[in-house]
């Protein structure tokens, strides 16, 4: 479980700062990130890992400071099913996020958030 938390906490900082090195490394090449709206646009979004690093690359996500807390995490094998919060000072996110074990190590491959303003 620590791995997990790790592997979480690094793509979370790395959104954070901007660090789209991080990111490169951490989210697995079948990364989506899956949400409900898009700023003031209704509907479903689905973002591949290299539209997710462009958001980032030019700023439309990321740049702020989150605190995380962990509601649940669940090993089965090599996935890890984790609940989040994530709270910065503008936008608190209810994550699901999927990893996997890829050649040993853990990395990203979905992340479905919920998004309120605070």
């Amino acid at each position: 479980m620590k791995q997990v938390k790790t592997a979480i906490e690094a793509f979370i900082k790395a959104g954070d700062n901007r660090d789209i090195d991080i990111l490169e490394h951490i989210l697995h090449s079948g990364f989506q990130n899956i949400q409900d709206g898009f700023f003031e646009e209704n509907g479903i979004f689905v973002f591949s890992k290299s539209d997710y690093i462009e958001l980032i690359r030019t700023k439309k996500f990321g740049g702020s400071p989150r605190s995380i807390t962990y509601n649940s995490i669940e090993q089965t094998g090599n996935i890890a099913i984790v609940q989040v919060k994530l709270e910065s000072q503008y936008l608190i996110f209810h994550s699901l996020i999927v990893c996997v074990q890829d050649d040993r190590q853990w990395k990203i491959i979905n992340n479905t958030p919920t998004i309120e303003m605070k």
